[in-house]
């Protein structure tokens, strides 16, 4: 069961509007260095080793300068705290564009590798599998059968395997090879189904971070659900079954494009934000927009920004569309949690994304290439928001941020405003290829 603590990941207000902040590659160390009293009385103490009969004196003078040696070398090394949560971070030896590390690629489902290093690995297998979808049918089919339309979709209509069937009987718990159970509504173990069998698989899945998993549970500790799953099914990529908002994809170089369109000319305003959720934010990403405003021209659209926008899942908001730049800023800093903001928002309407969520590292491994501008690259806000009007006024340095367009390309997973939503598919797809 893969968990994640954002704790460690966590920004106050002061860290990121007042206090000057650590550049993205500080790593803090600690050093120990012999004191000057110290290291005379060592080779004070060596210089009497020269007399044979201080032999045992000079073993232990020796035993001691070289524990001292390798104590300072342990306490002068390099510690990452962040490395203890998500993927470790490792030099050298990456894989792919992504630069992810040998072991990060390990820690990867036979599906991880299919979706994110477009592997062509696993065989589908020779028989059917039958899907349980665990309680709260009518708010999960709103976006995985219908995509937050009115018309229903075939879960597996762009699927690379199509021998499963999805059910919500609950009497299918006895022999369904696979039940799924969506966390944001469950009221905690106590409502789950026996478990038919060691071979049955259970899968837990979210699209929301740690910081806002249980929406209805009181009991809201993960460990407690220890002990009955199989799989996670989430927005990270070490998931058994990953389900991203949003997917980077290479082009073959037989489809590179290339030209790429005059994207500077064509957004004429500066930046735009949409926000509905004005509370439940874990990174003050609020009151960090509110200070830009004061900087900068930034149009805040939905209930947070006053002004008025489409639909926030059912209808696209086609203003956006005018914005160099749009202000992806999630509501908590956790691993490779990066949503609609990011894919919808500012890719797929050709802006930049000026994110705020996980560590840069993680952006770096999920979008394209060069594509994104790091709210923790700067500072201050004051920063950002010289550095987004220079480029505003650059047109040759605003459209670097443009060129991964020419090999890569971005896929839509989220299901809203009507995009594909593969949640079914991966199920059915981890069914077949994963061990």
């Amino acid at each position: 069961m893969v968990t994640d603590d954002c704790s460690v990941h966590l920004r106050t207000d002061r860290n990121r509007l007042k206090m000057p902040r650590e550049p993205n590659n500080f790593i803090p160390r600690r050093r120990c260095r012999p004191t000057a009293s110290l290291l005379a009385r060592t080779r004070m103490s060596f210089s009497r080793c020269l007399d044979s009969s201080k032999k045992r004196h000079c073993a232990i003078v020796l035993l001691c300068a070289l524990s001292t040696l390798a104590l300072t070398l342990r306490l002068s090394s390099p510690t990452d705290p962040r490395a203890v949560t998500g993927f470790p971070e490792e030099r050298g030896s990456y894989v792919s564009w992504r630069n992810l590390s040998r072991k990060q690629v390990d820690s990867l489902s036979v599906l991880g590798r299919r979706m994110f290093l477009q592997e062509d690995v696993g065989t589908p297998q020779d028989r059917n599998f039958t899907i349980l979808l665990w309680h709260y049918v009518e708010f999960t089919e709103k976006r995985l059968i219908y995509r937050f339309g009115d018309v229903k979709v075939d879960p597996f209509d762009d699927c690379s395997v199509h021998n499963c069937r999805i059910t919500y009987e609950e009497s299918a718990a006895a022999t369904a090879d696979a039940i799924y159970i969506h966390f944001h509504r469950t009221l905690g173990p106590h409502t789950f189904p026996k478990r038919s069998g060691p071979d049955q698989v259970w899968i837990w899945g979210t699209d929301e971070s740690p910081q806002h998993n249980f929406w209805k549970a009181k009991d809201k500790n993960l460990k407690h659900y220890n002990g009955y799953f199989n799989w996670s099914m989430t927005f990270r990529m070490d998931s058994e079954v990953p389900v991203p908002y949003g997917r980077t994809l290479r082009l073959p170089d037989n489809q590179t494009a290339p030209e790429l369109e005059d994207l500077f000319a064509k957004k004429p305003k500066l930046a735009a934000a949409m926000m509905t959720n004005c509370g439940q934010s874990s990174n003050d990403r609020l009151p960090y927009i509110r200070h830009l405003q004061k900087l900068m021209k930034v149009d805040f659209y939905g209930r947070c920004g006053g002004l008025q926008c489409p639909g926030h899942f059912r209808k696209d908001c086609e203003v956006l569309d005018q914005y160099k730049f749009y202000l992806s800023f999630e509501n908590s800093n956790c691993h490779d949690y990066i949503t609609e903001k990011v894919w919808w928002n500012a890719l797929q309407k050709k802006a930049v994304p000026v994110v705020m969520g996980g560590r840069a590292e993680d952006y770096r491994r999920l979008l394209p290439p060069g594509s994104f501008i790091h709210v923790d690259d700067f500072e201050t806000p004051k920063d950002l928001a010289e550095y987004l009007k220079s480029l505003a006024s650059d047109r040759d340095s605003y459209l670097q941020f443009h060129q991964w367009r020419r090999q890569f390309e971005v896929v839509q997973e989220h299901g809203y405003f009507g995009a594909p939503v593969y949640h079914y598919c991966r199920i059915c797809e981890a069914l077949n290829y994963n061990d």
